[in-house]
């Protein structure tokens, strides 16, 4: 087939993903099923050998992403049944002041966000966020907005989240480089876009609920309570594996390969390796040596694993699609005519992932897809490491941009917080906007340096 039919397949197989998703109100796992197999009989590839690419592209995908968000997740879930949560937004409130009590609780989403999913750990964090607005008053935008957008852009561009950890696998982006560059766009995009917020609580006010079935359900969020851990130990378990993953990625660079540190850091800088050690670590740490026993660590773990399912089977199903995309020749022929544009690498990532974030909702999905649509672009331009871990961070930042009504977050947030779509639209999805451009922006930077 010539380059213009396998593209316009290409280009009908995402808008048939978006149709089914949006219109058809389907389930992403099953959309990308269906047109992973649409686009494999469209392109020629033969009856016989469908299934098998299918297969093929899934367990390529699932074979490190499922290790990295299902250990992720259980980590997460430790941290927040120990209160751990509430230690830090304590620490930081005693340290800041009520002054500075919406940067505090930014800075604890900030935080307690790298190894927590965002709607878990904004539920969690829910209680915190009604008692410091409770205790100092005003406008309950002043309080929900920073912890909020800080923790959707840990969520977007820093492993182990789901998104960026397929993207970076699609693009066989190190897994190291990945975090260290996220963390360089992701601190400063969260410092500056804070500075934006008082521009929107200034024209738009939210009155703080007082509502008796809000407070009870905060009560039983806080019920699991034996005690809270310290800040330390708590923080130690969240910078554990992000600190074993550098290291890794460090050694790597810069000794030789017969090094014994290289190779022990090959294996236990490795992003499962570092994730596990993290979570025998904190079940021993902040659920053992505080009281639990087995059955009651058992529960926490297995806790974790249920809210992720659909999560990984929506990744795995990125990765049927790329296979298919591969397969097919369309990603051959696709990148072939986004070489040819002219447009940066880094520019066309960040669009194409912040209009698929716009079209569909989810920042995982848009991600996935994007990594997805340039992979053999990036495969054939033969970037360095650093360079195709900064595109990969660029998609990311795309994918936190335009949260609006079709994003569940978007309906969390607002609903919890008691905030009108009208006014959810005029701070939240402009100010995720203004957060994965400043995020862009310094990707941009760092490219222009490396």
């Amino acid at each position: 087939m010539s380059n213009e039919v396998l593209i316009l397949i290409g280009v009908v197989s995402v808008i048939a993903l978006l149709t089914l998703m949006i219109k058809g109100k389907v389930h992403p796992f099953l959309s990308l099923g269906i047109v992973s197999i649409a686009v494999a009989l469209s392109a020629g590839i033969p009856m016989t050998d469908v299934i098998p690419t299918l297969i093929k592209g899934m367990g390529g995908t699932l074979g490190s992403v499922a290790l990295i968000v299902g250990l992720g997740a259980m980590l997460g879930k430790i941290i927040e049944k120990s209160n751990g949560a509430d230690v830090l937004a304590g620490w930081l409130l005693e340290k800041f002041g009520e002054k500075r009590a919406s940067f505090a609780l930014g800075a604890t989403g900030f935080i307690f966000g790298i190894p927590v999913f965002v709607d878990v750990g904004f539920l969690v964090l829910l209680p915190i966020i009604f008692s410091v607005a409770r205790r100092i008053g005003g406008n309950m935008l002043v309080y929900a907005l920073p912890i909020g957008l800080s923790m959707l852009m840990v969520h977007v561009v820093l492993p182990p989240h789901p998104g960026i950890v397929a993207g970076a696998q699609t693009l066989n982006a190190d897994i190291g480089l990945v975090l260290g560059v996220g963390l360089v766009a992701a601190l400063p995009a969260y410092l500056i876009g804070q500075m934006f917020i008082p521009l929107f609580t200034k024209k738009h006010f939210v009155p703080i609920p007082t509502s008796t079935d809000l407070i009870q359900y905060q009560k039983q969020l806080s019920q699991d309570a034996d005690g809270l851990p310290k800040f330390g130990t708590v923080l130690s378990m969240i910078v554990l594996p992000l600190l074993l993953i550098m290291l890794g990625t460090i050694t790597a660079t810069t000794l030789p390969k017969e090094s014994m540190i290289r190779q022990v850091f090959s294996m236990v800088g490795s992003s499962p390796f570092a994730l596990l050690l993290a979570v025998c670590i904190s079940s021993y740490v902040l659920g053992f040596r505080r009281g639990w026993n087995k059955d009651k660590v058992e529960d926490v773990l297995n806790s974790a694993l249920a809210p992720i399912a659909g999560i990984i089977l929506i990744t795995g199903a990125g990765g049927m699609f790329g296979k298919v995309l591969d397969a097919s020749g369309v990603g051959k022929a696709l990148s072939e005519v986004l070489s040819s544009t002219g447009l940066p690498i880094l520019a066309l990532g960040f669009i194409l992932s912040a209009l698929l974030r716009a079209a569909q909702g989810s920042a995982t999905v848009a991600t996935i897809t994007t990594t997805t649509i340039l992979a053999p672009a990036i495969a054939a331009a033969g970037y360095s490491d650093i360079h195709v871990a900064l595109i990969t961070a660029a998609v990311g930042a795309g994918s936190m941009t335009l949260s609006h009504v079709n994003d569940s977050l978007f309906w969390v947030w607002t609903k919890f917080f008691g905030i009108t779509i009208s006014q959810g639209l005029r701070t939240w999805s402009i100010l995720t906007t203004i957060y994965g451009t400043i995020a862009f922006g310094f990707v941009c930077l760092m490219w222009v340096l490396v």
